[in-house]
């Protein structure tokens, strides 16, 4: 997931105070959901490649690169649209998650992702919705196409 950055994402990271505004985009896709639920962490809707993301108070936090296993993201957002709370109440197995972060003035420009990870349990109450953005399906995918039991290798057993 990590890219090079422009020189206007550095600039903004650097500098002690800057206007720039770095915005995840959030776009949340389920097998029985008719369409996509896109979410940004700002207070009007923001358009990249002409999806429109919906605005929603939420934070998103990177992985420690010095932790050891699996990187895992935290989500946490504001409980104050039942609408996504309804909508994971029908979900049937995982939620797909795709992160990307851009800069508000320049928002068809992706300057970190995108991150193609997985939402397994989402828990909620009143005021929040809260989940763990894995990349588990990778590593539960089989490598290679033979497979190695007792009965195909058995000098390996």
């Amino acid at each position: 997931m990590r890219t090079t950055l422009s020189t206007q994402m550095l600039e903004a990271i650097n500098a002690e105070s800057s206007g720039e505004v770095i915005l995840p985009l959030v776009r949340l896709t389920q097998v029985d959901w008719a369409d996509a639920i896109r979410l940004v962490p700002n207070t009007e809707q923001v358009v990249h490649m002409g999806e429109v993301f919906e605005p929603l108070a939420f934070e998103v936090g990177m992985p420690d690169e010095e932790a050891q296993g699996v990187p895992v993201l935290e989500w946490v957002a504001d409980n104050s649209d039942r609408r996504l709370v309804e909508a994971l109440r029908a979900v049937r197995g995982a939620v797909q998650v795709g992160i990307m972060w851009v800069l508000a003035s320049d928002p068809d420009h992706i300057q970190m992702g995108p991150g193609d990870l997985e939402m397994r349990v989402a828990e909620y109450n009143a005021q929040s919705i809260s989940g763990t953005l894995g990349v588990e399906p990778i590593l539960d995918m089989q490598f290679g196409y033979l497979t190695m039991n007792t009965t195909t290798t058995p000098a390996l057993f």
